[in-house]
């Protein structure tokens, strides 16, 4: 099985943690402000129970190891083949190799600003447009 480690809170973890912790908080605070029958909020994790009692630290260590993304994008990245982070060109065709294509949220240079659907649906119609253009090119 390969290790796949995406790193994150490498950089500016404990930053990183501290943010989402507060937000973790302030949720768990106007959770237990409601009234019944909402409260008393029998919480599942980080922090289980009634009346949590957990630290911080403990905390912290259970969203960094919950963590991950719905969303990675961004590891086969578009670029020229002199770019050594590149491995796509501009039709989606992987440098070096013949006749083969990656077409999804991968070949993001960087990862989009938002929910990446609508950029890969955008990047789904460019490659098959190149693809139909590439076949009707080789008829003639």
């Amino acid at each position: 099985m390969p290790d796949i480690n995406l790193n994150f809170f490498e950089k500016g973890g404990d930053e990183d943690l501290t943010d989402i912790l507060e937000a973790v908080k302030t949720f768990r605070a106007a959770l237990n402000s409601a009234s019944a029958p909402i409260t008393p909020f029998n919480e599942r994790h980080p922090c289980p129970g009634v009346n949590q009692n957990c630290t911080d630290a403990a905390q912290k260590e259970f969203i960094k190891l919950q963590s991950y993304s719905h969303h990675a994008t961004s590891t086969c990245a578009i670029g020229p083949a002199r770019d050594p982070m590149a491995v796509l060109d501009s039709k989606f065709r992987v440098h070096g190799v013949d006749n083969l294509r990656v077409v999804d949220a991968s070949a993001f240079p960087k990862v989009p600003g938002a929910f990446p659907v609508c950029p890969t649906f955008m990047l789904a119609e460019k490659a098959s447009a190149d693809i139909l253009a590439g076949l009707e090119e080789r008829k003639i």
